[in-house]
């Protein structure tokens, strides 16, 4: 996907390979490498780690070099071919039956992962892992340096029933159901509505030009040591903002939770705003929440160590605020 912008006219051209460059600065590229980097580090893929990083970056290893920024790199998870972002953490396998060629058509490398059971009708605790996994994908789309792009639907889980080919179908497949923010699927909306604001608040998170170490820097589960080894399914760094202050934002793909030490800032201390492994409405504390103070109180004594606990398959965001008590 290629977009062409000329003062106020936007041209939108599908090419068929997506994963390059091309067309000079004025030219945005849809990252398939970062769509396929994205799918296997949240999955749990090993080996992703590193390249997992260059994606939240911008993907400077790809731009950089011919003098492009990040903004020219239109980052994504799903589009309109393959399967939706529910359908992503629902199916390891296309079902494509209903479009009449025995199920041969569409993608079969999808970087799928079903969360243990497929299909719709699963376990409560499947189920719960499977919003947990779309929350992650959410975040990391909006804290990625670049411009994110989402699939029409996916803000209120759009399922396809596993069909990743559905050109071929006029009917609820491909319709934008209004309903939906208004059923269960609502507290995804919400999440979707506030991670997206967050980024248009915060300055540091759609660069003109790549990040570098004064404003960024990588920690592993103790700050300052990154994990960039090929089992590492552990991401996580501090942002400078001009708004918001400094940033923590981690990601646990690991199957096992983690207890991870925090960097000490002399007379601040981390607040949790976002944290994926928790139900609405305590998955963002909005300052207008009845229960924020509460649930910010059941992590002081982890907070006041510099202390936070990752669940397994998570990513949190942490904002630094000044220590009133020291």
């Amino acid at each position: 996907m290629v977009v062409v912008m000329e003062v106020d006219v936007v041209v939108v051209e599908e090419v068929v390979v997506v994963a390059g460059g091309g067309g000079g600065g004025r030219c945005c590229t849809r990252m398939a490498t970062y769509r396929d980097t994205v799918r296997q580090f949240i999955k749990g893929t090993d080996g992703f780690s590193g390249a997992f990083a260059e994606c939240l970056c911008g993907s400077p290893n790809l731009y950089q070099e011919g003098g492009r920024k990040p903004w020219n790199s239109i980052n994504f998870v799903c589009a309109h071919d393959g399967f939706t972002l529910a359908d992503l953490v629902t199916y390891n396998d296309k079902h494509n039956l209903a479009n009449g060629e025995d199920n041969k058509d569409g993608e079969s490398h999808n970087n799928s992962w079903n969360c243990g059971q497929e299909g719709e009708f699963v376990s409560i605790s499947v189920k719960r892992l499977r919003k947990r996994q779309m929350r992650n994908f959410f975040l990391c789309l909006m804290v990625s340096q670049g411009v994110p792009m989402i699939h029409m639907g996916d803000e209120y889980g759009h399922t396809k029933g596993g069909n990743n080919n559905t050109y071929c179908h006029d009917n609820y497949m491909n319709y934008f159901q209004w309903d939906k923010k208004e059923e269960s699927s609502s507290d995804f909306f919400r999440f979707c509505r506030l991670i997206t604001n967050f980024r248009h608040e915060c300055e540091a998170l759609g660069l003109d030009d790549f990040p570098t170490a004064e404003r960024l820097q990588w920690h592993g589960h103790v700050p300052g040591t990154p994990d960039w080894s090929e089992t590492s399914r552990f991401v996580a760094f501090t942002m400078m903002d001009s708004v918001k202050g400094e940033l923590y934002i981690a990601f646990n793909t690991s199957h096992l939770p983690v207890m991870v030490t925090l960097p000490e800032r002399t007379g601040y201390k981390w607040e949790p705003l976002v944290d994926t492994s928790k139900p609405a409405p305590f998955d963002f504390l909005t300052p207008d929440l009845p229960e924020r103070e509460l649930a910010i109180e059941q992590y002081a004594h982890f907070l006041d160590a510099n202390l936070y606990p990752m669940l397994n398959y998570s990513s949190i965001i942490l904002l630094l605020t000044p220590d009133l008590t020291a």
